[in-house]
């Protein structure tokens, strides 16, 4: 027998097994009830079943190692379509993400909406880079999760990442509505997206705390053919009934913020998609009665309806703003002569009225995918606190693979954003290909070398 088949599992070298006794008598854990001779009976059993040696020196506690670890990899096989689309987020995620960052941060003008892109991108960062890997791992080790801190560390960054998500497409909701909606009103500065994103980690961190506590590698039964009371490790909620009130607030608040959230986004959203379309039906209603006149001539004014914004206004005054760059205004031109009316509206603006809208549209569809991809998650935490217990006593099969990959729906969300701004943005396209030829480029002149 191995050496390492008792110390399976455990990072100080005691045996991962809870249900059967040492050498000297010892119980490594307590039981409920007792079953020593089932347990042992069953052993016997399992030694019979399998192609192991039969040594009369074996242990009671490494057989049991040996049978947890057995189960362990049987599950971890049946989690591979999880493994493998935690794997694909995480490569999509890191690659995309880090073009978002570089793209935005420095190839682009700074302005309000492109700052809190960036602050967006880092959060799905810290998600692809920290928590994707420990999530594999925890899939892989199901019943054999021994490390606590990294457990804990996992479930925080989770939901600080996520909690900081959502509150910054609070905030880029809210400066497309004051540049749409609100275009003659104060806009926000750097100066005032610094302070708000500082407020937002805080905010994270102060409703992240918690899962420190209740999160970490809990011990949980493993079903089992062969009879025995196995208990394996595995990194969820603490099952313990005294702090199951605990458990429910938690993820109560966490719930109900997610509702009221995205419900202040819809309602947001919807008020700025109303806006865009009125001022679009507008420019419909006075398209026929277009001139082309010189500038000399145009009398720019805004008449019916509110001057919409876009990104690329720069403030008058730096000493109180920073030299913050706000939206350029798009006028309706509506000139009337003597016995005729004339409206004019120079193809300009109308072309910078669209980039707006453009950017609009793009942040919508990134806040419709991270309510999508974020109900499961909520959805199946809710539905395993009702139950009580490990998923793995209520399901089995395919319904297990496909609850691991429902709880972790909120990893699709970090992973596409930086796809879905490629998709609508021409120049971050050709950033992002140029980048690639320029290292296939650098690949190839190294190959050839060698």
């Amino acid at each position: 027998m191995p050496e390492d088949a008792s110390t399976l599992g455990s990072d100080d070298g005691h045996s991962l097994s809870s249900t059967a006794n040492d050498k000297s008598g010892h119980p490594i854990m307590p039981l409920p009830g007792n079953h020593t001779e089932s347990s042992s009976t069953a052993v016997k059993m399992f030694n019979n079943s399998t192609t192991l040696p039969s040594d009369d020196n074996m242990t009671t506690t490494a057989n049991t190692a040996e049978l947890i670890q057995r189960l362990n990899d049987e599950v971890a096989r049946l989690m591979l379509p999880a493994t493998i689309y935690i794997v694909i987020c995480m490569v999509l995620g890191l690659i995309g993400n880090v073009m978002v960052c570089f793209f935005y941060g420095c190839k682009t003008k700074r302005t309000t909406n492109t700052y809190f892109i960036v602050i967006l991108a880092l959060y799905d960062i810290i998600v692809c880079a920290i928590s994707m890997p420990t999530e594999i791992v925890d899939i892989q080790l199901y019943y054999t999760f021994e490390n606590n801190i990294a457990c804990k560390i996992l479930r925080f960054v989770n939901y600080f990442a996520g909690i900081g998500s959502i509150l910054t497409l609070v905030a880029i909701a809210t400066d497309r509505f004051k540049k749409i909606c609100r275009a003659t009103q104060p806009q926000l500065t750097f100066k005032t997206t610094r302070f708000v994103s500082v407020g937002i980690i805080g905010i994270a961190i102060f409703l992240s705390w918690p899962s420190l506590l209740i999160y970490g590698s809990i011990k949980v039964p493993i079903d089992n053919e062969y009879g025995l009371d196995l208990w394996g490790s595995d990194c969820t909620s603490t099952k313990d009934k005294a702090y199951r009130k605990y458990v429910w607030m938690f993820n109560g608040v966490h719930c109900l913020l997610f509702i009221i959230l995205s419900i202040a986004l819809i309602v947001l959203y919807s008020i700025i998609g109303n806006k865009i379309f009125s001022h679009n039906k507008n420019l419909q209603k006075h398209r026929p009665f277009q001139k082309q006149t010189s500038n000399n001539d145009a009398d720019i004014s805004f008449t019916n309806t509110q001057t919409s914004t876009t990104d690329e206004r720069v403030s008058k005054d730096s000493k109180d703003h920073s030299a913050s760059k706000l939206d350029q205004g798009t006028h309706g031109i509506m000139k009337n002569h003597v016995g005729t009316k004339t409206s004019v509206i120079p193809q300009k603006n109308i072309r910078v009225d669209k980039e707006s809208v453009r950017i609009t549209m793009v942040m919508i569809i990134v806040t419709v995918i991270f309510i999508l991809s974020g109900l499961p998650f909520l959805s199946l935490t809710v539905w395993r606190i009702v139950e009580g217990k490990h998923e793995a006593l209520f399901l089995s099969g395919a319904g297990l693979v496909g609850f691991k990959i429902g709880s972790r729906s909120f990893l699709l969300n970090s992973s596409l954003n930086p796809w879905i701004y490629g998709i609508f943005n021409r120049n971050f396209r050709r950033f992002f290909f140029g980048w690639c030829c320029d290292c296939f480029a650098y690949i190839k002149k190294r190959c050839q070398r060698h």
